[in-house]
């Protein structure tokens, strides 16, 4: 009898307790499907010019003609989307095991769970990797030789209209690393 009451009593408090509780969130699925064409959105971005500038410095070299050459080249790559705003569209193509993005003609691809090697803007080997953090998609171009590296966080805002790329670009041959946030918004 009193064996009975122990048992009724603790399968009363365990069910109190689940029903008090709140519901469990669903699990998530992973982060949201970025997939797209993307048109930049400077009005809302960081002022690309400026930071550029401060971090990258003048359009022309100054001393030393081989480095100058290439942080002049890191410069010229950077301010094609200022320059030239309207054509500034980033394409993204995602699937459970890829990540492909870029802007123009330059797509970048990506593949979750192993790290690849392609090609830089002004050549040179690159590692890239790709992975996914909560809601976001975190990508990561590294020189092999020379120390740049490259790194974007992809965001999708919850409208699903407006995607915010933080990217990071670090150079031997720059002032001081580039941290610019861009807007896009989802092309119809």
């Amino acid at each position: 009898m009193l064996r009975e009451r122990t048992a009724l009593r603790f399968l009363t408090c365990t069910l109190a307790v689940t029903l008090a509780a709140p519901a469990a969130a669903p699990a998530a699925d992973g982060p949201p499907d970025m997939t797209g064409v993307w048109r930049f959105n400077p009005k809302r971005s960081d002022d690309l010019r400026e930071k550029i500038v401060d971090s990258v410095g003048t359009d022309y070299t100054q001393g030393d003609a081989k480095k100058e050459t290439v942080r002049v080249f890191i410069r010229n790559w950077l301010m094609g989307p200022v320059d030239h705003p309207d054509s500034a569209v980033l394409t993204i193509e995602q699937t459970s095991t890829e990540f492909k993005s870029g802007l123009g003609d330059e797509l970048s691809i990506y593949y979750f769970g192993r790290e690849a090697t392609s090609r830089g803007p002004g050549g040179g080997t690159l590692k890239v990797t790709v992975q996914r953090q909560g809601d976001q998609i975190l990508t990561e171009e590294k020189q092999t030789k020379g120390g740049g590296q490259i790194k974007a966080v992809y965001s999708l805002l919850p409208d699903g209209k407006n995607l915010v790329v933080a990217w990071r670009l670090e150079h031997p041959t720059i002032r001081k690393p580039l941290d610019v946030r861009m807007i896009f918004d989802r092309e119809k």
